[in-house]
Formats: C-alpha cells, sequence, structure tokens
C-alpha cells in the first residue's frame, strides 16, 4: 500500500453515543500528488544553519522502540525487533536540528548503555543536552511497537511491568530545569505522555509555566498511548486540561478518537460523507471527517490555544489557526504519496517541519496572521512526515532540510497555494 502517515495510529474503536444528529457533506476536491519516490538519507550531515532564527526547547521522553521485523502479528508471535531510538519529545528535538535549527533537548535517561546510546545520538545531531539527567537508579526507557501489515505502528507495552513509571523519563527533576534556555520568542516543546508521571508532570508544568513568563511559544503534541496510564478515564481529563495551556495544539486522528469520542465511521475519503455528530460536550461530538474538513471545529474545544494541527495519514491534514487581529485561518492539505516503509515518527517530522516554517516566518503571530505562509507551513510539515516514512526508525529515517524541501518543491505542480 502506498501512503503517508503524517501521524497515523491503528483503529480505535468509538465509544458509543446518543442523540445523534445528522450533517451532509458537499462533497470536497481533493487535488493528489503523484506517487512519489522519496529516501530519508540518514547518513546524510544535518542541514546546518537555517533561515529561521529562534530556539527550540523540546521536554519528555526518550527511549527505543523496539519495532517488530514481521509486520502483521500480535507481540508474542513476533520473532525478532530492532531497536531504534525514540520518544517523541526526541524525535522532535532530532528532526529540528536536522532541518537546522538550534534545539535544547531536556529528558532523564538511566545511567545505562541505552542512555550512553540516545545522548550521543543527540549531540551528533547537532542537539543540546546540557539538561538531560542522568539517573543511575532507573533505566533509560524502552517500549514494544508491532506493525500492521501496511506498517502501521501499535504500542505494545514495555519492557518493565506496569505503566513504566520505574523508568528514568518518568522521573525528570523540575528543579533541574534549565529555564535559562526559554527565552522570549522560542519554542517550547512537550508530549502528553509524561503527565502519567508525578514527578515528570510537575517538570512539564513549570516549564510551560516559565514559557509564557517569557513569552515563548507552547506547542503540545498530544501522544494517546494507554499503556503509559493506569486510569484511561482520569488520563483523557488530565490530558484536556493540560492542553488548556497551549498555544498550539497537535493531535493526530487517533487522539481525537480517544481523547474526544471521535466517530472513525465517518472518514471516508471525505468525499460525499455523511457526518454524525454526538453531543456538544468537550469530550465529544467531532466526527473524524468533520475534524479533517472543518478543523475549526476542533479549535473550539480548545479555546485558549492559537492554533489546532491534525493529522490522519493518507487522509491529509488539516489546520486552524487565529491570527493576532482574531481572523482564523483554516484548511486541509493532501497527504504526499510515497511508498511507506514504517509510520514511526512521522507526526513528530510533521511537527518539526511545521515548527521550522513558524520560525521562519517570524514566529506564531507572524505565520497566523498570513494565510499563504500557514497553509505552505502545513504542505512543508506534510512533506516533512511523508519523507520519515520511507525508512524504518522514528530518528533513523529522518530527513535533511535538503530532502525536505525537494519533496515540498513537487507540491507546486498540483497544490494551488491560495
Amino acid at each position: 500500500m502506498q501512503q503517508v502517515c503524517t501521524q497515523r495510529c491503528p483503529s480505535r474503536s468509538a465509544a458509543s453515543r446518543s442523540q445523534f444528529q445528522l450533517f451532509s457533506v458537499v462533497p470536497a476536491s481533493r487535488a493528489r500528488a503523484p506517487q512519489l519516490r522519496v529516501r530519508a538519507d540518514a547518513a546524510a550531515p544535518a542541514s546546518g544553519a537555517a533561515n529561521a532564527p529562534g530556539k527550540v526547547v523540546c521536554i519528555g521522553e526518550a527511549l527505543f522502540d523496539l519495532i517488530a521485523d514481521q509486520k502483521g502479528v500480535p507481540r508474542e508471535k513476533v520473532r525478532s525487533w530492532k531497536p531504534y531510538a525514540g520518544g517523541a519529545p526526541c524525535n522532535v528535538a532530532v528532526a529540528c536540528s536536522r532541518l537546522g535549527l538550534e534545539v535544547a533537548f531536556v529528558t532523564a535517561l538511566g545511567a545505562d548503555k541505552q542512555g550512553d546510546e540516545l545522548l550521543a545520538l543527540c549531540k551528533e545531531r547537532g542537539v543540546n543536552v546540557d539538561g538531560v539527567q542522568r539517573l543511575a537508579d532507573h533505566p533509560t526507557r524502552d517500549v514494544y511497537v508491532t506493525r500492521d501489515d501496511d506498517g502501521d505502528r501499535e504500542f505494545a507495552g514495555f519492557g518493565l511491568p506496569g505503566i513504566g513509571s520505574e523508568y528514568a523519563d518518568a522521573h525528570i527533576d523540575p528543579e533541574r530545569l534549565p529555564l535559562d534556555k526559554i527565552t522570549h520568542g522560542s519554542v517550547v516543546v512537550t508530549g502528553t505522555l509524561g503527565l502519567s508521571y508525578p514527578t515528570t508532570a510537575l517538570a512539564l508544568r513549570k516549564a510551560v509555566k516559565a514559557a509564557k513568563g517569557v513569552g515563548a511559544t507552547v506547542l503540545i503534541d498530544v501522544n494517546w498511548r494507554p499503556v503509559f496510564w493506569e486510569d484511561g478515564a482520569a488520563a483523557k481529563r488530565v490530558i484536556m486540561e493540560y492542553l488548556q495551556s497551549a498555544d498550539v495544539i497537535k493531535l493526530s486522528d487517533a487522539d481525537l478518537e480517544a481523547l474526544m469520542d471521535c466517530s472513525r465511521t465517518a472518514l471516508v475519503g471525505l468525499t460525499g460523507v455523511w457526518i454524525v455528530i454526538g453531543p456538544a460536550t468537550h469530550m465529544q461530538g467531532i466526527s473524524l471527517a468533520l475534524a479533517l474538513i472543518n478543523p475549526g471545529a476542533v479549535a473550539e474545544r480548545f479555546p485558549n490555544a492559537r492554533g489546532v494541527l491534525v493529522t490522519a495519514g493518507q487522509e491529509g491534514a488539516s489546520y486552524s489557526f487565529r491570527s493576532p487581529t482574531k481572523a482564523e485561518h483554516s484548511g486541509v492539505v493532501p497527504a504526499f504519496d510515497v511508498g511507506v516503509t514504517d509510520t514511526t515518527g512521522a507526526g513528530d517530522a510533521f511537527t518539526a517541519g511545521f515548527i521550522y516554517k513558524m520560525l521562519q516566518a517570524g514566529g506564531l503571530d507572524a505565520i497566523s496572521a498570513n494565510p499563504r505562509l500557514l497553509k505552505e507551513a502545513v504542505v512543508f510539515a506534510s512533506a516533512a512526515g511523508a519523507s520519515t516514512c520511507t525508512r524504518a526508525g522514528a530518528i533513523e529515517s529522518q530527513p535533511t532540510l535538503e530532502l525536505v524541501e525537494d519533496l515540498f518543491n513537487t507540491s507546486a505542480k498540483w497544490y494551488n497555494f491560495w
């Protein structure tokens, strides 16, 4: 199957709803690029200084994804695994550096071989790791990842029992955060997995508060992974509350399905479908088709955020942003059609691509006020995600700026930026 996953997880069933309403949708025209063959050159050096001023500070987990060599089988039937460096905040940090941005990464790693390897990889890719904490009494995290026949991945648990509270990244010390690296105009990126662990949750909230205090942009990349939580319902409440502090929120279709109880049955190519909408509460009320066709419906759930990005794999990506004058700019972009090897880390590369273009434009105010630059940023982000899908591993597969630009430039042949 040929597709790109700007971030796509396997389907999960939506919870039952009552009081349904039906709305018809006018078929949407979705031009698609011809199929492209792109290979991310993992051996190539980073792109060097970019024309994108500003600093990125990523805070959260770094780990090893143990990816199944065999597709389409459950964890207990996998015969062999390959370790790949990963963890969403780490992925974003390295991807941003690969695009030429100045990046600092904050995490906690075990005082073990795996931690040494992750630290060395970040340094090799040009990431500042002065804020990385090393813990002797907690190991570096490992996560088992199975893949379906199409390459889409499913997180299948940890090497340690339980929700992984004994791993080092569950114990990021808030008192050791390098808050001096969070400055006006910088972008602070966090995920949501660390909210499961009290110590790391305090560190994330402290970093976000510091960012708000100095005028930095807070981008929260939602990661819904049930294996990280003991209580799914409580987890959703914690995540939704945390998102109220974000300036920009990035979600995948799977995140929406879980957090907002979205219906996946309506997501059929975005053309000629019917949308099923449940009760309009903060946890329900949006179908996946509506989330893509009208991303403003998602943005309404996050009134404090300036912008929302929604990715849905081969269905493309959508966005909705408010400019400083309160004007709203939204749209939908199709996915790049490339050969998929592994979708792990594609959403993180998408996030990095958007951050690159946002900083290049002059920051959140500048890009949210310019609909052309905003749309170009989302197309560029999609190109970054697409390039990552052509190789296995979240970090090993990350492309250079030149490769992303080459793929992005093909969109000029089939995409109208106005």
